[in-house]
């Protein structure tokens, strides 16, 4: 029974809806002794997760049990925010009765959906530096993944996601839309952009990235927002601006303070993420401080070191990405211990408010309304690599016509990945190197 469904959620295509993509029937051949649904949604605007949990609790709930056989794990631990009164609500109906299933009630914070912190509130446990969750005991899965592993189990592949539409757009909304859908169709959806100038974040504020050009975007299973903000915001600037500029600056204003590591979550959990010191080596040319990598592997990127812990302006999380990378490049790994627990961590936590307000989110972090279903769209563009591992091969060629939910791309024998399926139903209109075209029809 065990690996009849892991082969379905596998030929589902699910992969981790809130994070980089692992292929999740990957992660459920672990043995863990606690399953924990990732239910925060800690970044600032987003509201994917908490839409789909008012709405579907049940489905995510089944979700945890499947996953719950898969691995033979004791226990399923629901974690959400305290804050989002109607997802707890539901959630708690969803859960009575069931034996092996908790809530367990997190303080709104950032980053309380971090991996390492929702591992430590629900458990205590700590996991070392360039390990995995299974090294404590634990998987961690989305809230959009567990609803996937549930229709996965019914037999409906991964076509469609909930995502929020955001920031300078006339109509904020969350709405459930197919994979492939275009990010401008989005816009427009949202009633438009209420600016002329401006930037597309694809994810959260702190941790998405900035899109190049928009219009060349398209709806992965990844993608939990699309937000809207003008050119000049300092979001915007912070993600944009020259490197080499910011270096010089941070040459001269960084005074190592050292408030970026004080606040940092992954500090306070012992993993010796160091911030001011990633800063001294780069503007003193210390290079001596990163030898071991130990002050910037641990980064978890949640760029609150930039935007709330340097009052000088600087963007260190920038600079920790570029080290971190240099050093995974040349496969440099941590053999470091986790330290001791930070006895004032929880002292040390950023208020969800307080980096809404740090960072000039105020005017945009409104209620978005919810949004079930929409119109299909006229095109999709599913692209071939939305998950960690090797891309899908084209098992369609060009004029093929395709149901919703068929398989469209496979992984190659052997291979580590998921996986992709029609969104829509239509004519295959392109098959490229690294995106399958369907035309509504």
């Amino acid at each position: 029974m065990k690996e009849q469904v892991l082969e379905k959620i596998k030929q589902a295509g699910v992969v981790g809806a809130g994070g980089a993509g692992f292929p999740t029937h990957a992660k459920l051949k672990s043995t863990p002794d606690t399953v924990i649904a990732n239910c925060a949604e800690c970044e600032p605007i987003i509201k994917s997760d908490k839409y789909l949990m008012e709405h579907n609790a049940d489905i995510i709930v089944e979700g945890m049990k499947a996953a719950l056989e898969c691995t033979g794990a004791e226990k399923g631990v629901l974690a959400v925010k305290y804050k989002n009164k109607k997802a707890v609500e539901e959630l708690r109906r969803a859960v009575e009765g069931e034996e092996h299933i908790t809530l367990h009630l997190l303080d709104n914070y950032y980053p309380a959906g971090d991996e390492q912190q929702i591992i430590y509130e629900v458990t205590g446990r700590v996991v070392p530096v360039g390990e995995i969750p299974i090294k404590v005991g634990c998987v961690v899965l989305n809230a959009q993944t567990l609803f996937h592993i549930s229709e996965a189990v019914q037999g409906t592949a991964v076509t469609g996601r909930m995502v929020t539409v955001a920031g300078a757009v006339k109509e904020p909304m969350t709405v459930q839309v197919p994979i492939g859908m275009p990010i401008e169709s989005l816009l427009e959806l949202a009633g438009g952009v209420m600016v002329s100038d401006y930037a597309v974040v694809l994810g959260g504020p702190l941790m998405g990235r900035v899109a190049e050009d928009p219009r060349k975007e398209y709806v992965t299973k990844t993608t939990n927002g699309v937000l809207v903000f003008p050119s000049e915001h300092p979001l915007v600037v912070k993600k944009t601006e020259d490197f080499n500029y910011q270096l010089k600056i941070a040459k001269s204003a960084c005074c190592q303070c050292n408030y970026c590591t004080l606040i940092c979550p992954r500090s306070n959990l012992g993993l010796g993420v160091q911030p001011h010191k990633i800063m001294q080596a780069l503007t003193l040319n210390n290079a001596d401080i990163l030898a071991d990598g130990q002050a910037a592997l641990g980064c978890c990127n949640c760029g609150l070191c930039t935007y709330v812990g340097c009052n000088m302006g600087l963007a260190p999380s920038r600079f920790i990405s570029a080290v971190r990378q240099g050093l995974l490049a040349r496969k440099v790994k941590s053999n470091q211990k986790p330290k001791n627990v930070n006895l004032f961590r929880n002292e040390s936590k950023v208020p969800s408010g307080r980096v809404i307000q740090r960072m000039g989110l105020s005017p945009y972090d409104t209620e978005s309304k919810y949004i079930e279903s929409i119109q299909t769209p006229k095109m999709v563009r599913i692209l071939l690599k939305q998950h960690i591992g090797a891309p899908c091969t084209p098992i369609v060629k060009e004029g093929d016509k395709v149901k919703k939910g068929q398989c469209i791309g496979q992984v190659p024998d052997g291979a580590l990945g998921a996986p992709v399926h029609a969104s829509i139903k239509g004519k295959v209109t392109a098959v490229a190197s690294d995106y399958i075209e369907i035309t509504k029809g």
